[in-house]
């Protein structure tokens, strides 16, 4: 192996772990906006009685942007794979990085940030609709009833959705590297 192919496979590993910190902060930014968009629109639902409807739009942003949030941690797992699988055997010696985070895994991951994640996505959404079940479903107007049954029954869906979308991230044991995306770069992140 020459000396411009372990550079080139140094550059682009400095260029995944950039990637890599990039989707977490990135994660970090869903996450503040689930926290904002949930709080404002309860805050707006709960300021006058006919607004209580509006809470159905909870169940619905969240999974949307607890896909998302998945979405990032799934990129971020592929990445450090892709590191692991293919570049750290082109650099002699390997990265270092796979073995150290490896060695020292976090022991607890459900109390951290798995219980945190329910709460915040689908936890938000299940009270959400709690709170417009009998509003929903004892309003006067059958017309009205359907089309906001219809939309709590989606916003229901939607919530169990996020439920097996969380599940699935922490039923997922990582690879060697994949633990790496826990402390990105040496940095703690909500992962």
């Amino acid at each position: 192996m020459t000396d411009s192919d372990v550079h080139g496979a140094l550059a682009e590993y400095q260029s995944l772990r950039a990637e890599i910190d990039s989707r977490a902060k990135f994660q970090q930014q869903i996450l503040a906006l689930q926290l904002t968009l949930t709080s404002a629109i309860v805050a707006f639902a709960l300021s006058s009685p006919g607004l209580l409807p509006v809470l159905l739009i909870v169940p619905l942003s969240s999974y949307l942007l607890c896909g998302r949030y998945v979405g990032q941690r799934t990129a971020m797992r592929w990445t450090t794979r892709y590191i692991d699988e293919e570049l750290a055997p082109r650099v002699p010696g390997g990265l270092g990085w796979a073995a150290w985070s490896q060695a020292n895994r976090r022991p607890d991951r459900v109390l951290d940030w798995f219980v945190p994640l329910l709460i915040c996505f689908p936890g938000a959404a299940v009270l959400a609709l709690g709170w417009t079940l009998r509003p929903t479903f004892t309003h006067p107007h059958a017309a009205t009833v359907v089309g906001l049954g219809a939309v709590w029954t989606v916003g229901l869906a939607a919530t169990g959705i996020s439920i097996y979308l969380l599940a699935g991230v922490l039923r997922s044991r990582p690879t060697s590297n994949e633990s790496a995306i826990d402390h990105p770069a040496g940095t703690q992140s909500v992962s």
